[in-house]
Order: structure tokens, then sequence, then C-alpha cells
């Protein structure tokens, strides 16, 4: 009886085998439950009736496998089918969602070298690819774990075996990234961004810009860039790729540069980058000498550096420098001035900004401020790169025009001695400084010293010759050599006959005829001014000397008419002053106002009439005032008095008669 229940669960256990060898996963389940339920546990065969009927419920889905797997793996360490069921356990927990169990199970497999052949052996041959189905995805989840927990390095060889997906690619392509393997780098993290607009695409086209360039990739590199700033998913990520965008662009000065910096900038003003963007683009505006568009390049970073500040002052100089050479003053100073405010942010501009300035405030006739500046600037060129200011020469040379027009001549001098000195300096400017240097002798009647230094700037260059004779000439008139003075001139006119000075010179001819007391030839030279040099200044000084000359008796009678004429006028303005109160007062009393009109008159008399007649004619009213109001005694007394007194020969004696 043993022996045929030993031969009936045999062939239960060999019938459920060759079921699930053929696919029937069902009625092996049924046939492994009839041998499981009357075998005993010593039985060689249970575990492997328990695999296989674990196998079933997994193909069947049966609720708990999961679990009745793992204790079944515990139980049976050394069963063939201990790493299959292994695996299929984990491809349960994949199914499942339970993603971090199936992860730490692969971990396991892995520390214990487990394996399982592809094709698996009888009777699991039709599951070999179910159960390797699930390999890719475990690899994938796995690597992801890796890369998420911070171990990127270790996460690469599993995110390459496992499945493709666009976050398994970009994370691979990090992982590459941060392992330094930029050109795997750039092909991964570019694909797994596909036409995709979300910010896992935009940080890895970041990336992959960033890896291009680590490999000289610059194409690839601006093609990422690009796309990435023209993504909105994140604005830190759209940033940072529009800056690299930018610096890409202008490495290789493509003419597209400016528009991006300048897009940059106005975006992101406040960009810990926006420095640096400003930066490139000043350095660009600067090569064009668009010095207006850097200025405004470095006012949008926010951020201000030294090397910033530095640029502004460079720009704002060539700003200055650039006005000054339109001969526009005001803004070529308000440029200066700003950079200036900067302080030494850059030697050469600081010292430079100075010198522009102070040439402006000299052309602007301020020569105050001029010789400051241009003193200053002069001082802060010596601690420049080059040890003087680029137009250090000409610096010296305005200061001491500075100097002259403030009449301090002695100072004067002094600077342009220093061009005087220099055996370099150019021919021209050294002439016009020893004429310069003349005429500060001659403003403080040093005419010895004033004639030799023009004679220095006729013999070192004769274009400057015909004004150093002139005031040769000038200096014998001022002696009282008025024949010297015109032989100099003479010679002066023949030596430079196309002279820009040569009317002056023969004004000066004729007033040292006129000083000398020669009228003729004074007169001949005058009219010789006027017809040969009709629209200069000199042709109406010429006509006015004449007609001083022509008219001086008529002038002088015309002096003394006026005079006359001032006179009268005055005496009748005096006379009409000191009628006016008198006639008021006769108004009042002819309308029958005797009290005011006595009022009037009395005070007229208290504050002075200065004329004796009206005074006289006041107190005649003053007595007639009296005799309409019956008071004959003061009448008479006053009548009597004036009388006395007035000594005129006109008619008032006629009027204190007939009253009398």
């Amino acid at each position: 009886m043993l022996a045929l229940l030993c031969s009936s669960m045999a062939q239960a256990q060999q019938t459920a085998v060759k079921l699930v060898a053929d696919g029937h996963y069902f009625g092996a389940q049924q046939q492994f439950e009839r041998f499981l339920s009357t075998a005993s546990e010593d039985n060689k065969s249970v575990a492997e009736a328990e695999a296989l009927s674990l196998v079933c419920d997994y193909v069947l889905q049966t609720p708990g496998t999961e679990e009745k797997m793992g204790e079944w793996i515990e139980e049976n360490p050394t069963s063939q089918y201990n790493q299959v069921m292994s695996l299929l356990r984990r491809n349960l927990l994949v199914k499942n969602y339970r993603f971090d169990e199936a992860i730490e199970l692969f971990f396991e497999e892995e520390r214990k070298g487990a394996s399982v052949t592809t094709p698996l052996a009888y009777p699991l041959t039709k599951l070999s690819e179910e159960v390797n189905a699930y390999t890719p995805v475990i690899y994938r989840l796995a690597g992801e774990k890796l890369y998420d927990e911070g171990h990127t390095t270790q996460a690469i060889p599993y995110l390459e075996r496992g499945e493709e997906t666009r976050t398994s690619l970009y994370k691979l392509g990090m992982s590459y990234y941060k392992a330094g393997m930029f050109g795997k780098a750039l092909s991964t993290l570019t694909q797994s961004a596909g036409v995709d607009q979300d910010e896992m695409a935009q940080n890895a086209l970041l990336h992959a810009g960033i890896a291009a360039l680590q490999t000289s990739d610059k194409k690839s590199a601006e093609a990422a860039f690009k796309s990435a700033s023209q993504m909105s998913a994140n604005q830190s990520l759209r940033e940072q790729s529009l800056y690299n965008y930018a610096l890409t662009l202008h490495e290789k000065s493509s003419p597209a540069a400016v528009n991006v910096m300048e897009q940059y900038l106005n975006e992101y003003p406040t960009s810990k980058y926006a420095t640096s963007v400003s930066q490139c683009l000043t350095e660009v505006y600067m090569k064009k000498k668009d010095y207006t568009k850097a200025l405004s390049a470095i006012n949008k970073a926010q951020t201000k550096t030294a090397d910033t500040e530095s640029d502004k002052q460079k720009v704002l100089y060539n700003l200055a420098f650039q006005e000054l050479s339109k001969n526009a003053m005001q803004n070529a100073i308000t440029y200066a001035s700003q950079s200036i405010a900067l302080g030494n942010q850059d030697a050469e501009s600081y010292a430079e900004s100075y010198y522009v300035r102070g040439d402006c405030n000299y052309r602007l006739a301020n020569y105050d401020q001029a010789a400051s500046d241009l003193n200053t600037a002069i001082n802060l060129g010596k601690q420049t790169p080059n040890g003087k200011l680029k137009n250090n020469d000409y610096a010296i040379y305005s200061l001491g025009y500075a100097l002259f027009k403030k009449q301090q001549f002695n100072s004067a001098i002094s600077q342009f001695e220093k061009i005087a000195n220099k055996e370099e300096a150019d021919v021209t400017m050294k002439a016009d400084v020893y004429n310069r240097i003349g005429d500060c002798y001659l403003n403080v009647r040093n005419y010895d010293e004033a004639n030799a230094f023009y004679q220095k700037a006729k013999e070192t260059c004769h274009s400057y010759g015909d004004y150093a004779m002139l005031q040769q000439a000038y200096i014998q008139g001022l002696k009282g050599n008025y024949e010297e003075k015109i032989a100099i001139i003479d010679k002066m006119n023949a030596e430079y006959t196309s002279s820009s000075l040569n009317a002056k010179s023969l004004f000066e001819k004729g007033r040292a005829y006129v000083l000398s007391g020669n009228n003729e030839e004074a007169t001949s030279t005058f009219n010789r001014i006027i017809a040969t040099y009709p629209q200069s200044e000199f042709a109406q000084q010429a006509s006015e000397e004449l007609q001083t000359m022509a008219n001086n008796i008529a002038i002088q009678d015309s002096i003394r008419a006026a005079e006359d004429s001032i006179a009268r006028a005055k005496e009748l303005a005096e006379i009409e002053i000191a009628k006016a109160p008198v006639i008021a007062a006769i108004e009042t009393f002819n309308k029958g106002q005797h009290q005011q009109a006595e009022q009037q008159i009395l005070d007229a008399i208290d504050k002075g009439i200065s004329k004796p007649y009206w005074l006289a004619r006041a107190f005649i009213l003053l007595s007639d005032i009296y005799k309409a109001e019956g008071r004959t005694v003061e009448a008479k007394e006053t009548l009597q008095s004036l009388k006395a007194n007035y000594k005129e020969d006109d008619d008032i004696q006629t009027m204190i008669k007939e009253r009398l």
C-alpha cells in the first residue's frame, strides 16, 4: 500500500514538472498541491515541488507569492532553484513598484555572485525570457539610486546596462560629466534632452555645453547653450545658459555676441555673472571705439568691482577725449569730471582725464581751473606706467598759456622753458613758446629779454617770425623809437608779404606816425589799410583814426557845445522844480482855498525854493493870502521886506509896487 502511494506521489510530481515545462502552470499547480499535501517533510522532492509551485504562483500572479518566495529562499539556500527564485522574487517586487526592496535584493544577489544561465534548464526553459525581462529595469533602478545617493561613478556601469529612459540617460550623462568623461557626457546629455523643454532637458543641455567646451567642441557647446537659454523651465538654468552662450559667442568674436550680452545684462543686471559679461561687452565696444555703448554696458551691471571701475574710468576718459576732439567742451568736462570722481582706478585714464578737463577749461577761458587741472595732470602722469602723460608736452604748453592768461608771467615762463629746453620738442611748438616767453617778458617791461626771445622764435621757425618782428617793433614804439618801429615793420612786410599780420603791422605803423606828429604819412598809411584790407578789423580802426585826426577840433567844439547844452538843461530843470510848488499854491488860492494855499506855500518855503524869482513869487502869494483874509498889516510887512531884499530887475518889483 505504501509503495503504491509513493508511486502515485512520484507520478503526480513528475506530471506537475512536465506541465511546468509545457507551460501549463494552472494544472501543474494542482498537481504540486496534491503532491505536497501528502509528501513527508523529509522527502527530497518537496523543496523542488515547493519551488516549482511558487513559479506557478508567480506566473498565475497569486497574491502573497513574493513573501513565500522569500521564506523558501532562506530555507533552501543550496537548492538549484535558489537563484532563479531570487530573480523571480525581485521581478515581483519591481512589478509591485517596491523598487527599494528590489534594488536591495539586487545588490544582495550581486554580493553573493548570483547569476542565472540563459536559456534556463528544464523545466523552466519557457521562463527564460520572463526571468530576465526586468534585468534592464533593475539595472536602471540600481544606477539611478546610486546616482541619487551621490555615488555617480558607481552608478555608471548600472546605468549603462539598464534600460534607457530620459531620466536614466540624463543621470548617466551627468555621471559621465562628474567623472570627467566629457565626450560621453556631451552625447548622452544631448540625447536625454531630446526635444523636450522641461527643467531636466534645460540642465542637460547646459552641462552638455560645458562638456563640449572641455572637448573643444565649440560648435556643439554653442548649440547646447543656445537651446538651454531659450527654455524658461528654470530661470537660474536659463541665466547660466545665456551667460555661457554669450561667452562662447564672444570667444569666437561672433557678431551675434553683442546682442546676446546686451540681452543678458538687461535681464540679469544683478547676476553674479553680470560683471563678467559687462567686461566682455565693454571690451567689444572699446575695440569699436563706441564708448557710449561701452559706458552703458558697464552701468548695466549693478555689482561693481575694481576691474569694472577701472574699465569705466577708461571709457569715461575716452568719451571725454572724443568730445574734446569735436570741440564739445561742456560734454568733455562732464565725462572727464565723472572719470576723476572715480579716483585712481586706472592711473593713466585718471591723469589724462585731468588733462582733458584742464584743456577744456583753458579753451573756455576758465584759467584758474585750467591751471589747477593741468598741474594735477602733469603730476599724476609721473605715477603712470609710462612715467608721464601721453600728452605731457601739450599739458605743460597749455599750463603755460593758462598761467600767461592769469598774468602770472614768471610762472608761465617756467612752464614754457620746459618745452624750450627740450631738444626733441617740435620746432613749431618751440618757436611758439619762444614768442610766448617774449610776451611774458614784455608784460613785465623787460624789453631786452622779450626782444631776445622774439629773435629766437624767428630763428627757430621762420613762419613764426612775422609775429616776433611785429612785437619787436611794438617794443621800439613803447620806448618812443618811432622811426625804428617803422623800419622794423617795413622790413617785416617785405619779408612776409603774405603774413596775416600785415594789416595789423600797417596800423601800428600809422599809429607811430601819429605819435611822432607826422599826420600826412599817418593819413597815407591808414588809407592804404582801408584800400588793401577793407574787410579786416584794422580797416575800421584806420577809419576811426582818420576821423579822429580830421575832426579833432570839431570834436572839441562839440564837447563844449554839449557842456553848454547840459548846463542849460540843468538850469531849466531847476527852475521847473522851484516853480512847481508856487504854481500849485496859486491855483489853490485862486479856488478860494486860502488856508490850504497858505499852508502849501509855507511848506514850500520851509523846504527851500532854490530860484530867487520863484521864492519872491512865493512871498507875493503869501501877501495876497494875508490881504484876502484881512490881515493887511502882515501883507504890507511881507511886501516891504521883499522889496528891501530882492535886487533883481524883473517884474517882481512891479508886482510889489502894485500891491503896496
